[in-house]
């Protein structure tokens, strides 16, 4: 392997990032001056396009400027290149840092812009709205950083050399642990620092507060920012939500192959929904019964890890003729991402715990009411949604993942995830349209599921 892959690694990272956080405070400002129902409709927009499998954003893309493009004769722009994964990648986290800058700009109040009666414009972008958002800039610019230099499916599918996806070729092919040590501890380093730049930070939620009042922010920002913000905001739903869901839903290849990527890969859609499935559910009850244990936030570090690097470790430790029983099972696909993903389950859980309401939690305490009461009359009335969401939100993250299993997975343990990683290197297009549409149905079988379920207990009772 060669350093100055790393150093391509960082250039990637930290252009990734800067896009990404450039495209998202400016889409957080619109997001700040929208008000009720439409609000509400225009962040389930940036959190579907945060939520697409990667997979068809990368397959869209290709199809309009990969070799045989779409637009190729017309636009010079090749996919294939360092410029095409930074688009790429930059399109899929930009979602990121607007959450975030949205979260710290509705902390702006009334007093604050009484301060200064005359300040609007660019000159409230710089004194006001830049210094309050400028924490939250910096941590998703960080969390952008990471996820864009760990990931390996965008710069392996684009041809573009960059340090972890050499270290996965070579470590795959060569099984040399050696190398993998040598090389391995820049790629823990990286979460590391990352954990320590974010000791001690606040990071402000978009539900946290409710903001200013419609009017007076927008009169304030002035028109130019105003409808640049609304521009800007408009066009990155276009290109990385609705362009892609346009060209996998009217595109005739996707129906026409449909039923037979069914068929053929039938394994893999059981794999997928399993081994989703069972890790969401572990990390949820693991994450509930931990939730009070503070020293599990260090967990934090393997969510930041590279995938690939957790499959080495993985495969050091169970490659054992005692442990043949556990290696060559789905047990280890789903201890791997359970490893991976569990910061998000015991975070998600400690803030719901810390959320319940004190004295009916003391008074079921008191009574000495035993755990699955409390969880049935305490927890699941006032909790109940947002445990489902935090399972929900590990398990699209389990359905799409392919970094972390793409070495460990266990013969026949194939999911639509990798099967679709493998078949985007040979430009099956119209093949990756179709799983990438049965990927989506995946995501949305529980909630069409829970729905059921809801009708047939209204019904029943």
């Amino acid at each position: 392997m060669s350093w100055w892959l790393l150093i391509d690694s960082f250039v990637l990272a930290i252009l990734v990032a800067f896009l990404a956080v450039g495209i998202g405070w400016g889409t957080s400002l619109f997001l700040v001056g929208a008000r009720g129902w439409k609000r509400n409709i225009f962040l389930i927009g940036v959190v579907a396009s945060f939520s697409l499998p990667p997979f068809l954003v990368i397959n869209t893309w290709l199809a309009l400027f990969g070799k045989v493009g779409l637009l190729k004769p017309w636009v010079p722009i090749d996919a294939y290149s360092f410029g095409g994964a930074i688009w790429v990648l930059a399109m899929m986290l930009w979602p990121v840092p607007c959450l975030m800058s949205f979260g710290a700009l509705k902390r702006l109040t009334p007093e604050l812009l009484d301060a200064e009666p005359g300040l609007s414009g660019l000159g409230l972008v710089k004194c006001i709205l830049f210094p309050l958002s400028n924490a939250a800039l910096f941590q998703s610019g960080v969390i952008v950083f990471v996820l864009a230099f760990n990931n390996i499916a965008v710069p392996a599918i684009l041809q573009v050399k960059v340090f972890p996806a050499q270290f996965w070729v070579q470590f795959s092919s060569t099984y040399n642990f050696k190398m993998a040590w040598q090389y391995g501890w820049i790629l823990a380093l990286i979460p590391i620092l990352i954990l320590l730049a974010f000791r001690g930070r606040v990071i402000a939620w978009p539900w946290e507060s409710q903001g200013l009042g419609l009017n007076v922010f927008m009169k304030r920002l002035g028109c130019v920012i105003r409808y640049s913000s609304s521009v800007l905001f408009g066009a990155m739903i276009i290109v990385s939500l609705l362009l892609p869901l346009g060209h996998l839903l009217l595109n005739g290849q996707t129906w026409f192959v449909f039923l037979e990527a069914i068929q053929a890969g039938s394994r893999s859609i059981f794999n997928s929904f399993w081994f989703s499935f069972l890790t969401a559910t572990f990390i949820t009850i693991l994450g509930l019964l931990t939730s009070s244990l503070k020293g599990f936030r260090l967990t934090w570090l393997f969510l930041f890890l590279p995938g690939v690097l957790i499959g080495v470790i993985w495969i050091s430790i169970f490659n054992r003729p005692s442990l043949d029983w556990f290696y060559g099972s789905g047990c280890m696909v789903i201890t791997a991402l359970g490893i991976r993903y569990f910061a998000l389950g015991w975070e998600g859980m400690h803030g719901i715990k810390n959320s319940i309401d004190t004295d009916l939690l003391n008074a079921t305490n008191l009574f000495g009411m035993p755990w699955w009461q409390r969880c049935r009359h305490l927890v699941l009335p006032q909790a109940g949604w947002a445990i489902a969401a935090v399972w929900y939100v590990i398990y699209l993250l389990c359905l799409w993942d392919t970094e972390t299993i793409v070495m460990i997975v266990p013969p026949g343990g194939e999911t639509l995830a990798l099967r679709v990683f493998n078949l985007l290197h040979y430009g099956h297009h119209g093949q990756v349209n179709a799983l990438c549409l049965i990927l989506l149905l995946l995501a949305l079988l529980p909630v069409i599921l829970s729905y059921a379920v809801r009708l047939l207990i209204k019904k029943w009772a």
